[in-house]
């Protein structure tokens, strides 16, 4: 017995699933994604870029794990650094500050004393990652 069976049509895909699932993860990807602007740091170029070189020699800043400051050796606090930072910077604008923190500083604090020589004035700020990685020579 041969039954006539109707003729399938081809099913049609339509875009409105997929255009769905785009939205769906551009809304996941948008939210999950984080909104915050990095700002950009003004860090002195590196050494050896043949630029001119500062006459006076730069300011050793060392930041211990404890949150400790020193300025050139000599214990300071952020009050301190302004201050200083201020002095030399309205003697010399390209005075060199090199803030070396310990490898276990927590990174809002190094940013903190940034903040602070970049208040006071300050356009030339290296990060030095140890105090024995350091060549005063190079500047």
């Amino acid at each position: 017995m041969n039954l006539a069976r109707p003729k399938r049509r081809a099913a049609f895909m339509g875009l409105t699933p997929l255009i769905d699932m785009i939205f769906l993860l551009l809304l996941f990807f948008l939210l999950g994604s984080d909104f915050v602007t990095y700002g950009q740091s003004r860090l002195a170029p590196p050494r050896g870029t043949g630029g001119e070189t500062s006459a006076a020699p730069p300011v050793l800043i060392t930041l211990a794990e404890n949150g400790a400051l020193s300025w050139n050796g000599a214990p300071a606090d952020k009050a301190f650094l302004s201050r200083e930072t201020a002095r030399l910077v309205a003697v010399n604008e390209e005075q060199t500050m090199v803030l070396m923190p310990a490898g276990t500083a927590n990174i809002q604090q190094v940013s903190d004393i940034m903040d602070v020589l970049h208040h006071a004035g300050a356009q030339a700020i290296t990060l030095e990652r140890d105090v024995f990685d350091i060549d005063l020579a190079d500047f």
